[in-house]
Parts: C-alpha cells; sequence; structure tokens
C-alpha cells in the first residue's frame, strides 16, 4: 500500500523537479473526464464474460458466459480495487472450459490493496500473491487510472495522442480520442502456453456521471479474442472505498515455491500432487511416462526432480497431455526443454508448435534456456498403446467432447483406472456432488467410457482431483439410474 503511494509520490516530484510543465495533452484528458478531483470510483453494469485460455477447439475464441453483474470499485489513493462479477452460463449447449458447465450461477470476488491480492467467497480469504501486478495494472488502465498513472510518470501524449508508460512492470500504451478521452489501453501479458499476448481494453460511449465522464461500454481483448464485453450502467464518483487487508493475506507476501508430493498407487504407478493439480508417473521396464503436464513450467520442474528421486535410472520419456486448455498445457514447455517428446491429439500438434514458436520476453522460457530446440511431439488419431509387455497405457480420442475437441483419456488395465482432465472434478473429503456443475461433461464422459470403449475402470483419477472410485461420477450425476 504504501510502496504504491511512494512510488506515486516520488514520480510527481520527479517531474516538478525537473522544472516540466504539466503535458497539455494530459491536462486536457485530465478535466475534460475529471480525473484531476477523483480519488475513487465504483461503477456496474452487465454484459458477457469470456474465459481466457478455455478454447473449444484449439487455437479458437474463448467460451461465453453471461455476466449479470459486473461491479468494479477502485480507490485511487491505497490503491485498492475489488471487482466482484456474477456468471451465468452462456452457451447451450456447453462447449469449452472456464468451469462450465454451471448449474447455478457463479460468483467471483477478486481484490487487490497495496500489495497484497486476494479472493473472497471461501471459509475464509485466499491469498492470490501471484496475482499482485495483473490487478494493479488493470487498476490503473481503468480511463481515469491511466490519466493519474501517466500524469504522475511524467510521460508525455504525442501527436496522436498515444501516451506510453510503465505500469507494474510493463509499458502501456493509451490513446486519447478527439475529444481527450481514453479511447484504448494496450499492454502485452504472458502465458505459459503462448508466451506474450496482446491485451487491448476499448472505452467507448463516454456520458456524464456527475462531476466525471466515463465510458458506457468496455471491451476487453485477450491474445485476439474477447474476453470482456460490458455495458456501464451506474457510475458513482468518489464513493467511500475500503478494503482492509485480512490478516492472513497480510500474512503472504510472495507466491510460495512450487513444492511435489508423490503417492504409491500400485507397483509401478504414483500419483504426484503439486499446484493443485494432479498428474500420474507410469513406471515401464527402462523409462517412465507422465500423464498430464499442467498448470505451470515451475511445476513441471518440481514433479520431474521428485520423480526422478522415486524411480532412479530411468528416465522420462514421455507426457501425455489430454487436451489443449491452458491449465492442463501449462508445463509442457519444460518438458520440452528437458527433452521429453509430447504426446496429444493429431488436433492439438499445429496449435502447439505455433505457440511455442511465439516470442517470450516478459518472463523466463525453460525452452530458450536450452537453445530453442523444436519440440518432439508424437500424436494419437482414435488410439494408441503404450507397452513394454508388462505394463500398458491405452490412449483414446474423446470425440465429440464438448469441452475440448483434442481431448484424450488414459486407460490403465492393469489397475482399472481411467485417467482424465476434465469432466468431473470429486470435492474434499467425504462429499461426492459437485452442486455447482451440471452433468453435460460427465455424461459424455460415462457414454465413452461404458458405451463406445466398453471399459470396466475400478477407480478415476482426474487432474483436478483425486483417484475416488468411478462410480463417484454417476453418483455425483444421477448417470445410469444411480443414486
Amino acid at each position: 500500500m504504501r510502496t504504491i503511494q511512494l512510488w506515486t509520490a516520488a514520480l510527481v516530484l520527479a517531474v516538478v523537479a525537473a522544472g516540466c510543465a504539466p503535458q497539455p495533452r494530459l491536462e486536457a484528458a485530465a478535466e475534460a473526464i475529471g480525473a484531476g478531483e477523483l480519488t475513487s470510483i465504483q461503477y456496474s453494469g452487465n454484459g458477457t464474460h469470456y474465459a481466457f485460455g478455455q478454447a473449444y477447439e484449439p487455437g479458437g475464441r474463448w467460451p461465453r458466459f453471461v455476466a449479470k453483474t459486473y461491479t468494479v470499485a477502485v480507490d485511487y489513493q491505497t490503491p485498492s480495487m475489488r471487482l466482484e462479477m456474477l456468471r451465468a452460463q452462456g452457451e447451450d449447449p456447453p462447449r469449452g472450459g472456464g468451469a462450465q458447465p454451471f448449474a447455478v450461477e457463479q460468483r467471483t470476488i477478486q481484490v487487490v490493496s497495496g500489495r497484497s491480492a486476494w479472493t473472497e467467497g471461501g471459509q475464509q480469504p485466499a491469498a492470490n500473491p501471484a496475482a499482485v501486478g495483473d490487478r494493479l495494472r488493470a487498476l490503473w488502465t481503468t480511463p481515469h487510472g491511466i490519466i493519474k498513472a501517466a500524469q504522475a510518470s511524467g510521460a508525455a501524449a504525442d501527436e496522436a495522442g498515444v501516451v506510453t508508460l510503465q505500469v507494474e512492470g510493463r509499458q502501456v500504451r493509451a490513446t486519447l480520442n478527439e475529444q481527450n478521452q481514453v479511447a484504448r489501453v494496450e499492454y502485452q501479458s504472458v502465458n505459459s502456453v503462448v508466451g506474450d499476448y496482446p491485451v487491448e481494453i476499448t472505452y467507448s460511449d463516454y456520458a456524464q456521471f456527475g462531476s466525471i465522464m466515463f465510458p458506457r461500454r468496455i471491451v476487453q481483448k485477450e491474445d485476439g479474442f474477447e474476453t470482456l464485453d460490458i455495458t456501464v450502467t451506474d457510475v458513482q464518483p468518489n464513493a467511500p472505498v475500503s478494503f482492509p487487508v485480512p490478516e492472513n493475506v497480510a500474512k503472504v507476501t510472495a507466491p510460495p515455491p512450487v513444492t511435489a508430493q508423490i503417492e504409491k498407487v500400485s507397483e509401478g504407478l504414483w500419483s504426484l500432487n503439486a499446484a493443485n493439480t494432479r498428474s500420474l508417473a507410469v513406471e515401464f521396464r527402462d523409462h517412465v511416462v507422465m500423464l498430464e503436464g499442467p498448470t505451470s513450467d515451475a511445476r513441471s520442474a518440481a514433479v520431474n526432480e521428485l520423480v526422478r528421486k522415486t524411480i532412479p535410472n530411468k528416465p522420462i520419456r514421455y507426457v501425455v497431455n489430454t487436451h489443449a486448455h491452458y491449465d492442463h498445457a501449462g508445463g509442457l514447455r519444460q518438458y520440452v526443454a528437458e527433452g521429453i517428446t509430447v504426446i496429444t491429439h493429431e488436433s492439438n500438434k499445429p496449435f502447439y508448435e505455433k505457440a511455442w514458436a511465439r516470442p517470450r520476453t516478459l518472463e523466463p522460457d525453460p525452452i530458450a534456456k536450452v537453445g530453442g530446440k523444436p519440440p518432439a511431439i508424437e500424436t494419437v488419431a482414435d488410439k494408441r498403446v503404450l507397452t513394454d509387455g508388462s505394463r500398458t497405457v491405452e490412449l483414446y480420442y474423446h470425440k465429440g467432447n464438448g469441452h475440448h475437441t483434442g481431448t484424450l483419456v488414459a486407460w490403465l488395465p492393469r489397475e482399472r483406472i481411467l485417467m482424465y482432465g476434465d469432466g468431473y472434478n470429486p470435492p474434499a473429503g467425504d462429499e461426492i456432488r459437485t452442486p455447482e456443475r451440471g452433468p453435460y461433461y460427465a455424461i459424455q464422459l460415462v457414454e465413452l467410457v461404458e458405451q463406445q470403449l466398453k471399459l470396466n475402470p475400478v477407480r478415476i483419477a482426474p487432474v483436478h482431483g483425486r483417484l475416488v472410485p468411478y462410480e463417484n461420477i454417476k453418483i455425483a450425476f444421477g448417470i445410469g439410474g444411480t443414486n
């Protein structure tokens, strides 16, 4: 909190000390939208929200949700911001990820205050230290925020009305329209799958709300596809805004290092739990196969180190990717960097080849560290069997899957375990049902297993959840008459 205040004050003093007069175009913009006297704001509306990285097909648009309510409250002095959104199902039938299909409306509350960030809605606020930069950048790229940040930094608008400045370590470009209103804000963000990608926010249809002008439409695009389209219906300038940092959140000053736990499932089969996702290590005669490389490169590095300690003298030869959603493909670059072959559905290969060739300048890239060698990718069309004569893993294409068009499931016949990416995420404890989720994808998974592949699993090994009896998925959604 105090760090940002000092940062802003220091920038203002630097401009004054240098004898610089206020930049005319920025001064005009501040006056045009009423930024000068604004210390806080709350605005709300409704529209559509799209789940980044959760496309129905590789490289496709993000899946759509209805943003029934969308409310943002900002304190520019702390600085702090609170975003609350109530989402409802937008795709019918559901297509893609983003926690769909919904059985009930889902509320999201994200907060940042100073150098602390957290999510509300659980039994207690959940600290999100890794989100501080992104959320503060969102705060300073609001129409009034970007003008305040530009003035504090001493930035200047060029003849075209473009202002360039640094916000939370990233270069940001703001474009003013002929009325000196903020029309567009652009910057680069980063993702572990696609590397650097553009973010563009457009503000339009300005109207008078009390003492300020504010856009009645906000549209945001990430990597070329919309992630937000909001019609603003209410704006409250200088609204009372205060977001005290919860005690448990204040104690978390940085993201903790990724740690992994390993559990022996049976002879030659291990379950790895790290970063709230799970993968399986399958031991063959002279090598190891990893089933799924999700989340992040840091997770993959931690998991692979633990596997090598547990199964020494056997290299990891393959990593099987269930589908191309970013939470499931986020750790694959680490495998590529280690020279491990990625196995995925044939429809995902062109996407990965293109994505992994893109620039990655904002965060370290494990592939670049080893000279950027091309990835080794092998594909599955309908079925592939990995075997050494004693151990077998069967990979099947889930054709017609609504979650992602390039989905694979893995079948371990010896243990009668089905491993998959999404469809049913078992809750913690003894609870089986997930009342917030609809049954659509779970039904598709059961139909694949029982009607198409004629498998007889005893247990399931979901990436988002622990090993549980196969029957749990049917109980959870009342599939096949099970209650």
